[in-house]
């Protein structure tokens, strides 16, 4: 759950940015142990045996009785891990959904919601869940991960800089700005012998959100803003890397962004190549990168160099990248 509290007013009558709740996992947790997370936990069977509610704003992903599920589980979760009781009414708008990847041993089909904070209520922690928490706003916890500060995941991450684009202040916000859909099914857009354009449905952990993704070369691949991080989109891309002879070499982020950014790590890590960012646009990244130079030649055999969009905005483009329309 991202739970969010409004912050003081500015002099100027402006509101802050809110806060938001993070916790950190003790270090003797199996999974995740030590990192920076949302408050949350899994689906029991007292939260299925309720009735069924209406699905319409996780976009018709799950059925009737599992949205119903997910969020008495939400409401459940947030009482017994911080000791805050939601009201039966509590909005809770759906922020993303991630699903651990296929390499992890344990798996994990997460919806994050964002809700308010009751006025006037106060977390108090289990200890043996909780080891510590802090309330940042997206921002200053994002500050945190680039100087080391703490440790968070790429939902983690993924969802506050959500919550920054969107400018959302209260769990109202989140509702209006992001609206889930069905996710389409992957599928191969453009071919040509040195590159590949997908298109796919989840960018950035919202369903129904559509994306697009490059594949620069054949035998040696640099895939470019890999921004849905599914099973089913990751699936498509190493299956056509493979159908044309390939390996991939690298991941190239073309912006920070998590819908172009989302499944980099998953791919980074299986394939064991480096993720190529513009100077500075690791700092929401919570993994590391590889900085490139304007003009840099891109590894593999695509015969492409990157352009520096501008210094410091952490934004590049792709020169010289075949013959797709998308690939650049």
């Amino acid at each position: 759950m991202v739970l969010l509290r409004t912050a003081a007013r500015l002099a100027d009558g402006a509101a802050e940015a809110p806060e938001v709740l993070f916790i950190q996992r003790p270090s003797t947790m199996a999974f995740g142990p030590g990192l920076h997370a949302f408050p949350g936990g899994r689906v029991d069977p007292e939260d299925a045996a309720g009735p069924p509610g209406p699905d319409g704003d996780l976009g018709g992903n799950v059925s009737p009785g599992d949205a119903a599920a997910l969020r008495r589980a939400a409401v459940r979760e947030v009482h017994e891990e911080i000791g805050i009781r939601l009201a039966d009414d509590a909005l809770l708008a759906p922020v993303a959904h991630f699903t651990t990847p296929v390499f992890m041993p344990r798996r994990f089909s997460t919806w994050f919601f964002a809700a308010d904070l009751p006025e006037g209520a106060e977390p108090v922690f289990e200890v043996r869940e909780v080891a510590g928490h802090d309330w940042h706003t997206p921002m200053a916890a994002l500050d945190r991960l680039a100087a080391g500060e703490i440790e968070m995941w790429v939902p983690t991450t993924s969802v506050l800089q959500r919550l920054i684009e969107i400018g959302a202040r209260r769990a109202a916000d989140v509702r209006d700005r992001i609206t889930f859909g069905p996710a389409p099914t992957p599928v191969v857009l453009e071919e040509s012998e040195t590159a590949v354009r997908l298109a796919f449905g989840a960018a950035g952990g919202i369903p129904g959100r559509r994306c697009e993704t490059t594949l620069l070369g054949r035998r040696g691949v640099v895939v470019v803003d890999p921004g849905d991080a599914s099973e089913e989109a990751l699936r498509l891309i190493e299956e056509t890397v493979a159908r044309r002879g390939g390996t991939i070499r690298a991941i190239l982020l073309t912006s920070p962004n998590p819908d172009r950014a989302a499944g980099a790590e998953l791919l980074a890590i299986p394939h064991e190549v480096p993720v190529l960012v513009a100077p500075g646009a690791g700092g929401q990244l919570p993994y590391a990168v590889v900085e490139l130079a304007d003009g840099q030649r891109l590894p593999g055999d695509a015969e492409a160099a990157v352009l520096l969009d501008a210094i410091g905005t952490g934004r590049l483009r792709v020169s010289g990248a075949g013959r797709l329309r998308g690939s650049g």
